[in-house]
């Protein structure tokens, strides 16, 4: 007991958001019990089932939750003789989980498992826990814990089709395209094909539209260099169609760079859309 005692002093630390995979991995939201070293982290948005009680009080029922979520793994790096049991171990979450001022859902009989929940700063987390041995010791010779927090997908889907590309040109008089190239080249994706195919379906279907490729990039790296790329890569989209048959004098193309983003630089998900091909109707 004074053992464990000493393992759930402070637990907690302050909340951070899910932060870019280039930063250094570190606890997140609960530290990791004393004499384990951090080995691993992944930060992604995914999916984590979670065992809870049943409303009627009778058995457990899963539930796949969707989120950012963090795992991380821990080993035990102190004295061999004195690695802690997986029932310290789950003891440890436990007591983190009550300062969060949260729920245990679930432990599993051998308590290698841990399924809990909690509120943050007005953000739902759902938690699982796992201690494990390597080879035949009993011992918790590593903690893996996942923590999601419950959100929706960074991202608006939307349907890109032939009548799409035409109802977009008509009302707005342009179209963002999200079209795969690869890394840092103007070589196209083999799944850039369906995109391209769209685009020309388009074109066919109204022979007196004239549009122009503008190509556009986030703001990492060199200025000059992006310019380059753009251009570059609107060009590439623009041999593709006119490799399907549409007449060259219908097309144009023309990159900006980092000149005109439509989303905030600062995060993946607005460096995404500002990475893209615009389709712009010509008058």
């Amino acid at each position: 007991m004074k053992r464990l005692a000493l393992l759930i002093l402070p637990l907690l630390l302050c909340l951070a958001l899910p932060a870019q995979a280039a930063e250094a991995p570190k606890d997140y939201i609960i530290r990791g019990m004393p004499d384990y070293k951090l080995e691993r982290q992944k930060r992604e948005f995914n999916k984590l089932k979670i065992y809870s009680p049943k409303p009627e009080g009778k058995g457990f029922v899963d539930t796949t939750y969707e989120g950012n979520t963090v795992f991380t793994r821990y080993n035990f790096k102190g004295v061999k003789d004195a690695t802690p049991s997986k029932v310290q171990a789950m003891s440890y979450y436990k007591a983190a989980v009550q300062k969060l001022g949260g729920a245990v859902l679930w432990v599993h009989d051998t308590e290698q498992y841990l399924h809990a929940s909690f509120s943050r700063n007005d953000k739902q987390y759902y938690m699982e826990v796992k201690a494990g041995s390597t080879g035949k010791s009993t011992p918790a010779d590593y903690v893996e814990v996942s923590i999601l927090e419950l959100a929706e997908p960074n991202y608006d889907p939307e349907i890109i089709d032939a009548d799409t590309i035409l109802h977009k040109l008509d009302k707005e008089g342009h179209i963002a395209l999200y079209i795969n190239f690869d890394t840092g080249k103007a070589t196209l994706k083999p799944d850039a094909a369906e995109v391209i195919d769209e685009i020309v379906t388009a074109l066919k279907s109204k022979t007196d539209l004239k549009v122009k490729l503008e190509g556009h990039t986030d703001n990492v790296g060199n200025a000059a260099a992006n310019k380059k790329l753009s251009d570059d890569r609107a060009n590439a989209v623009m041999n593709a169609i006119v490799a399907k048959g549409i007449a060259k004098a219908r097309l144009s193309a023309e990159g900006f760079g980092l000149e005109k983003p439509i989303a905030d630089n600062n995060t993946n998900e607005g460096r995404a859309k500002n990475r893209r091909v615009e389709l712009v109707k010509v008058n």
